[in-house]
């Protein structure tokens, strides 16, 4: 039920989803040339390099910034060293400004620097005239995600960060995961799941308003929309029961079922019972419901007690 802190921060970011990414992306690398600087090395690299052209010297000095004036617009980000100027192009979903490769291509020969590079990084494959080809490196976030993922961090903090931000490519559909064959059985064992849930709902005093299911969530509704019972795609090892109201219960009502409870992100109070703990995928079948009942019962017990607002 936690959120990634790329995501958390997003929601209090006044900039467009692109330019809140590509701050992200800077932030990440900035953290890497800091503390894994062989990681950050590695990166900048494959992002901007093609076939040995040239090389990034680690014991250089290398300054990242975002949204730097030129007469030709504002590059998304810069990047430059000692004998280095390049500029790195962000497209979340928009596409490109009028001759907008051609403008910064312009700056980057008028600068005076050595080297210098334009890379275009999008979310997708976009049709490029073979004179924009030319002008640029042309990168895919998905690349990007692979990159980090196969990325050996030694520090602890960058490992942190380098995951989150990589489940924040995820979340914005920047990266997919592989569908594998455990779609075959994971599916079924999904629907069996929900349809172990209604029976085990039934085996107590609370009564069913409505299924629910949702891009988040599937589960249902009890007792006139009071509680909901089902499971977050987000975390399908929890099974969780909300409460739905606003309530202020006591620690010592909260601790009585001997569940792990915490709030959502929305304020609604809630116990889970993790799968994952109770074995729950070894135990045989009536043992599993029996499990699920006994959860349901407890909390529900408890969930009596917290007065409604």
């Amino acid at each position: 039920m936690g959120e990634n802190i790329f995501t958390v921060l997003s929601k209090y970011s006044s900039a467009s989803e692109e330019n809140y990414l590509t701050e992200a992306f800077v932030f990440l690398v900035k953290h890497l040339l800091d503390r894994d600087r062989p990681v950050a090395i590695q990166l900048l690299t494959k992002l901007c390099v093609d076939n040995d052209e040239f090389v990034f010297d680690p014991s250089e000095s290398i300054s990242i910034a975002t949204q730097v004036g030129t007469e030709q617009g504002r590059p998304d980000i810069e990047l430059s060293t000692p004998d280095k100027l390049l500029y790195i192009e962000v497209k979340h979903d928009s596409g490109l400004g009028y001759r907008q490769l051609e403008r910064y291509k312009k700056v980057l020969e008028e600068s005076g620097a050595d080297i210098t590079k334009l890379v275009l990084l999008t979310r997708f494959s976009i049709d490029l005239t073979d004179d924009e080809a030319e002008l640029c490196k042309h990168v895919k976030w998905f690349e990007v995600y692979n990159w980090l993922a196969e990325a050996k961090p030694e520090d602890p903090i960058s490992q942190f960060l380098v995951r989150s931000f990589l489940d924040f490519l995820e979340e914005k559909k920047m990266s997919m995961q592989k569908v594998g064959w455990e779609y075959i059985n994971g599916i079924p064992a999904f629907v069996n799941l929900m349809n172990m849930i209604e029976v085990a709902i039934k085996s107590t005093p609370l009564s069913i308003y409505s299924k629910s299911a949702g891009w988040e969530w599937k589960g249902f509704y009890l007792n006139n929309k009071d509680y909901f019972c089902g499971v977050y795609y987000s975390d399908p090892l929890s099974l969780v029961f909300e409460l739905q109201f606003e309530a202020k219960p006591s620690e010592e009502i909260l601790a009585r079922p001997g569940h792990p409870y915490d709030k959502t992100p929305g304020g609604k109070t809630y116990f889970a019972l993790d799968l994952e703990a109770e074995h729950f995928f070894a135990l045989s079948k009536d043992e599993q419901l029996q499990t699920i009942s006994t959860f349901l019962k407890k909390v529900y017990a408890t969930a009596q007690q917290v007065p409604k607002p």
